[in-house]
């Protein structure tokens, strides 16, 4: 007797769309529902202190310090006994044989890498499959909302997805903005998380 398999179709990839394109204060939404997933808050005076909620529980997820001297922190409620580590420990640098720069984390369904190049300003892949992005940055046009598409097994780490997306992505746009000014003093085709970035 011939075997019979039954092909399910994965589920589409969900849409988490930003109110504005500021990474440091912002709401998310998921398709535009009444109300927003998550809430991005950066404290007015200093600048340097940004907290990202759940909305929907008023629930702090993490809290980003940046400082001038030493190194960044990033605190986790719920996870360190909430104490707070360097963030580049949590989000890890590294290099591909192909010469990118990648960052990692590590999450309770594995080990995921952040890369950037000319397919995507920003993708995420499971370590080991560099082929196919769980989830990726879809940029704002006057079709299409800022956002970040994430595939079933993204929504897995749903939360770790959004706030290493949100520090990664306000990197790149620090670095632009340090080319822009710096005009001719940087060379063309610098590159920043491994995305060339076109300085001409």
């Amino acid at each position: 007797m011939q075997s019979t398999t039954t092909l399910v179709n994965p589920a589409p990839p969900k849409s988490y769309n930003f109110s504005l394109e500021n990474m440091k204060n912002t709401k998310i939404f998921n398709n535009q529902p009444a109300s927003p997933l998550y809430s991005v808050v950066t404290d007015i005076k200093s600048d340097k202190r940004t907290d990202i909620f759940d909305a929907r529980a008023n629930r702090l997820l993490a809290r980003i310090d940046r400082r001038d001297i030493l190194p960044d922190n990033i605190t986790f409620p719920d996870r360190n006994s909430g104490s707070s580590i360097n963030l580049s420990k949590w989000l890890q640098k590294s290099k591909l044989e192909t010469g990118h720069h990648v960052h990692s984390i590590e999450t309770a369904h594995g080990t995921y890498v952040w890369k950037s190049d000319a397919n995507y300003r920003l993708a995420l892949y499971r370590k080991g499959d560099m082929s196919n992005p769980v989830a990726h940055l879809q940029l704002g046009s006057r079709t299409q909302n800022f956002a970040v598409i994430m595939q079933g097994e993204a929504e897995l780490i749903r939360d770790d997805v959004i706030v290493s997306f949100l520090i990664l992505e306000q990197r790149l746009r620090v670095f632009e903005k340090n080319i822009e000014v710096g005009g001719g003093k940087f060379e063309q085709n610098r590159t920043v998380l491994g995305h060339y970035v076109n300085t001409s």
